[in-house]
C-alpha cells in the first residue's frame, strides 16, 4: 500500500495517514509513503524511527512563486511525487491520496485509488476579493472536484464531512454514491505501553517552570489540577478561547473561594512550523496574554507522541475549541486516557462526544466554558472506564480495519490483498 501525502507534518491529516499506514502494516502489507515534504524535526516516531518507510519526491519544486500561487505550486508538487510512483512503483494493490485529487486521473492508469476527504480544498481558501485570485481559485476547484471524480473509493472522516461534501461538490453528487464514513483512529495501545503520573510531567520539555515550582515547595502535583489543550497554533483552531476560558476558571474559583486557584494549571501543546507566520503570531498573542496566576500557564510546540501522552494520561479536563472540526482525533484520544472534553458543539466532536462521556457548548463564550469546567472539576467526574470503552467501541484501530475492509471488499469485491492476514 503506497500513501501520497503532500506534507508530512504533525497535523490531524498527518496523524490520520501515519495511524492508517500502521493499520495497513498490522495486516501484513507493505507499506510506503510519498510526500514532496518531510522533516524528521518535525514528524511522528514512527516516521523517525523507521518503522513506516518516507520517500521524499518533489520537494525541488517551489511551494510559492514570489510569494504567490501556494496551491498551485503544491498541486504542482504532488503531481511530481505521484509521476514518481506511476513510473517507479510496482507491485502495489492500493494508492491512498488524501487532501489533493490532481493526480488521480493519473494513478487510475495503473492503480486501485482510495481517496480520503479530511475536508474539501476549496473550502480553505476564504480570501477572493480580488477578481483574478476568484479566477485562479475557480480553476483549482474545478480540478479538484473533476480530478475527484475519478477517484476508485472515496471515503470521508465524518457524517459532518459528509455533508459538507455533497454540498460543496455538485458535479460528483449527481455523478456519484454518497461516500461511505471511515472514521479516522489512534493508536490507542501507545497510551497503554506505560503508565504515567504527574511526576512524568516535570520531564516534559518547556514544563521547567513547573518542575521549580515543585521544587521550590510552592507547588504540589498531588492536589494540582491540569486543563490541556491540543492543537496547532492557528486561528482557525480558536486556542483564544481555551485561554479565556482558564481565566474566566481562575475568576470563579477566586470568587467561590471552593479550590485554591493557584492548583490549576493550563497547558497548550500544538503543531508548530517556524515556516510559518501564523503559528509565530498565535503563539505569542497567546504567551505574552494576562493569565490570574501568572505561572501557571504553559504553551509547549511540536511535542512528542511521549509527551503527548504523559499530558493526555494526566489532564483533569481536555479543551477542544475549533468550531466545525472535520472530524478531530484529540477528543477520542483524550476520552481514552480518561480525560473528559468540553468541546465546540458543531462538525465531528457532535459524532464523537456524547453526553455520558462529555461536554458540548453552543457558544464560544469564554464564561459559559469557564463555569463548566468550574462545575466539572469541583463536581463528580466521569469514570475513566466509561471513557476508555466508549472509544474502543467506535473509534479504536480495530474498529477502523473492520470498516476499511467492508469498504475495500464492496468496491473490488474479487481483489483479494485486504483480506490477508
Amino acid at each position: 500500500v503506497a500513501f501520497i501525502h503532500p506534507d508530512m507534518g504533525i497535523g490531524g491529516a498527518e496523524q490520520l495517514v501515519v495511524n492508517l499506514a500502521l493499520l495497513c502494516k498490522q495486516n501484513g502489507w507493505n507499506v510506503h509513503i510519498y510526500t514532496p515534504f518531510y522533516d524528521p524535526n518535525r514528524a511522528f516516531d514512527q516516521l523517525k524511527d523507521g518503522t513506516i518507510k518516507v520517500t521524499v519526491v518533489g520537494n525541488w519544486f517551489p511551494r510559492r512563486i514570489f510569494g504567490h500561487c501556494q496551491a498551485l505550486c503544491e498541486y504542482i508538487r504532488f503531481f511530481i511525487a505521484s509521476l514518481y510512483l506511476m513510473l517507479f512503483g510496482w507491485g502495489i494493490d492500493l494508492v491512498v491520496v488524501d487532501q489533493i485529487t490532481i493526480s488521480l486521473p493519473m494513478l487510475l492508469i495503473k492503480f486501485k485509488t482510495l481517496f480520503y476527504c479530511h475536508h474539501p480544498d476549496k473550502l480553505l481558501c476564504t480570501d477572493r476579493r480580488i477578481w483574478l485570485k476568484r479566477l485562479y481559485r475557480f480553476v483549482i476547484d474545478l480540478l479538484e472536484e473533476v480530478c475527484l471524480a475519478f477517484a476508485g473509493l472515496i471515503v470521508v472522516n465524518s457524517e459532518y464531512t459528509k455533508s459538507v461534501y455533497l454540498e460543496s461538490f455538485k458535479i460528483l453528487r449527481k455523478l456519484r454514491k454518497p461516500p461511505k464514513v471511515l472514521y479516522p483512529c489512534s493508536d490507542l495501545t501507545i497510551f497503554d505501553r506505560f503508565a504515567s503520573n504527574k511526576e512524568d510531567l516535570l520531564k516534559i520539555k518547556g514544563l521547567e517552570r513547573l518542575s521549580l515550582l515543585v521544587k521550590e515547595g510552592k507547588s504540589k502535583l498531588e492536589s494540582a489540577t491540569f486543563i490541556v489543550t491540543l492543537n496547532r497554533y492557528e486561528r482557525k483552531k480558536n486556542l483564544n478561547l481555551a485561554a479565556e476560558a482558564y481565566i474566566e476558571l481562575t475568576k470563579e474559583l477566586k470568587n467561590t473561594k471552593t479550590k485554591n486557584p493557584e492548583d490549576f494549571y493550563f497547558i497548550v501543546a500544538g503543531g508548530y512550523d517556524e515556516r510559518l507566520q501564523e503559528n509565530y503570531d498565535v503563539y505569542n498573542e497567546l504567551k505574552n496574554k494576562k493569565y490570574p496566576v501568572e505561572n501557571n500557564a504553559f504553551f509547549l510546540r511540536s511535542i512528542s507522541n511521549t509527551e503527548r501522552c504523559i499530558l493526555l494520561k494526566n489532564a483533569d479536563v481536555v479543551l477542544y475549541t475549533p468550531r466545525n472540526e472535520h472530524f478531530g482525533i484529540v477528543p477520542c484520544e483524550a476520552m481514552y486516557c480518561g480525560s473528559a472534553v468540553i468541546a465546540h458543539r458543531s462538525g465531528g466532536p457532535i459524532e464523537s462526544i456524547k453526553s455520558n462521556v462529555g461536554f458540548l457548548i453552543d457558544n464560544e463564550d469564554p464564561a459559559v466554558w469557564g463555569k463548566q469546567m468550574y462545575k466539572y472539576l469541583t463536581g463528580k467526574t466521569i469514570e475513566k472506564g466509561v471513557l476508555k470503552k466508549h472509544v474502543i467501541d467506535n473509534f479504536s484501530l480495530g474498529r477502523m480495519n473492520r470498516d476499511m475492509k467492508e469498504q475495500l471488499a464492496e468496491r473490488w469485491p474479487k481483489s483479494s490483498f485486504y483480506k490477508k492476514e
